[in-house]
């Protein structure tokens, strides 16, 4: 069964508050995230001779990004479906959006502005779009500053979006008279929500192609992974109160390595029979809707062993709850963040008129880097700078999370809540 912890949000509540609920593999499962993106750069760095056979599916491992957003709609929208569904005042939404706000903006404004100031990236006139996380909506600014950072402007959409969602769900449902009834409804709003996500890609396409290129940054054509996380934290809630649902769950979800096996297999078919696409060709048509539905039941079915089933038991569960892995998920923002802009340098860059414009840790023909290199640069240099990010800066300011009248002395906040 699920472990009751320390949450990662706390419920301003009209009531007792229940005991908060921890799912212990999430932790791994940021990890794989965070160095899936790291292999993806390093492979895109390296290119396809340097990386070999591995190159394919390095070139597919950008989607971590998929990853972290399906369990954001997993774990933003848990909150508020059990709230409505226990009968208690949910979170209110300014004090969801600070808490948002105090995990995200401070660790990713420091990184941004540490690599501007020592010349890594130039962020032109329009460096307010960056700080404001309105880079992924001009052609011209969407793969500057920290490129992966595009991501977190789509979270932060995110974060706007999902507290009025629930309160029109909330509306819709409070003549509900069972959590049958409760539940339904709910999952019908993430049923809308994947179908908004595909309904959005063939809009912009159809209405707006020269947007393309673009639009797989933006959140209505990534609803469907957040609407994925969704569906199954209601299923989650759902079966907090309902224990025959809850042990037939358990049951199916008992052998972790099934799952991850039936996720690998999902994994390889999307890299090796769909594969990527490059940034200049866009995405496009049924591959752009092949690749979200891949990627959501990829993560689905990673998901599940550590939503359901025995967590204080089978060999994959103790693994995962071993302390370095647990570190590792910890400080993965900061890996996500600190890892591409070190890996480039690291290594010899060329100015506008092909001199080298910075020479790198190691002197190396531009574009013709060191797979194995690049992935111990991005994962060793990137968990550091993580790790100075995460205790100096991250853990800290998440005695605030309350706001100011609410402060805790450090030593009360537990580690899965400040996390999140």
């Amino acid at each position: 069964m699920t472990t009751a912890v320390l949450a990662r949000d706390g419920f301003e509540t009209t009531r007792l508050t229940p005991p908060r609920v921890h799912f212990g593999g999430f932790e791994i499962l940021r990890a794989i995230a965070a160095l899936m993106v790291v292999v993806h750069h390093a492979g895109s760095a390296a290119g396809p001779e340097r990386t070999g056979r591995l190159y394919d599916l390095t070139a597919v491992m950008d989607s971590g990004v998929a990853v972290f957003f399906v369990l954001s709609g997993f774990l933003i929208y848990r909150p508020f479906v059990a709230a409505q569904v226990e009968g208690r005042t949910a979170q209110r939404t300014g004090g969801f959006w600070w808490r948002r706000v105090l995990r995200i903006v401070p660790a990713y404004w420091a990184a941004l502005t540490f690599f501007w100031a020592i010349g890594t990236f130039d962020l032109g006139p329009q460096w307010w779009r960056f700080y404001l996380f309105l880079q992924i909506y001009s052609p011209s600014t969407v793969f500057g500053g920290i490129v992966q950072a595009w991501s977190l402007a789509t979270e932060m959409s995110f974060y706007l979006f999902l507290p009025v969602w629930a309160m029109a769900l909330a509306a819709v449902s409070r003549r509900a008279r069972t959590v049958g009834q409760t539940v339904a409804l709910h999952l019908a709003g993430c049923a809308l929500l994947i179908v908004g996500g595909t309904a959005s890609r063939i809009a912009i396409e159809a209405w707006a192609p020269s947007k393309v290129g673009i639009a797989f940054d933006w959140l209505p054509t990534n609803l469907d992974l957040f609407g994925t996380g969704m569906a199954l934290a209601v299923v989650s809630v759902w079966s907090v109160h309902d224990d025959a649902l809850r042990a037939r769950l358990d049951r199916l979800a008992a052998r972790v390595e099934v799952w991850w096996l039936a996720a690998a297999a999902i994994f390889l078919w999307y890299a090796y029979r769909i594969g990527a696409r490059t940034f200049e060709e866009g995405y496009s048509g049924w591959f752009w809707h092949r690749r979200q539905l891949s990627l959501a039941l990829f993560t689905l079915l990673m998901m599940i062993p550590a939503v359901f089933g025995p967590q204080d038991r089978t060999w994959a569960r103790r693994a995962w709850s071993w302390k370095p892995v647990v570190w590792l998920g910890t400080v993965s923002y900061g890996i996500y963040l600190w890892h591409l802009d070190w890996m480039k340098r690291s290594i010899t860059s060329l100015g506008a008129f092909g001199s080298p414009s910075w020479p790198g840790w190691v002197h190396s023909v531009p574009g013709d880097s060191s797979f194995p290199y690049l992935v111990v640069v991005g994962v060793g240099v990137g968990t550091v700078f993580a790790a100075v990010s995460w205790y100096l800066l991250e853990l800290p300011l998440q005695r605030f999370k309350g706001g100011l009248r609410a402060q805790r002395a450090p030593g009360a906040l537990g580690r899965h809540e400040a996390q999140q």
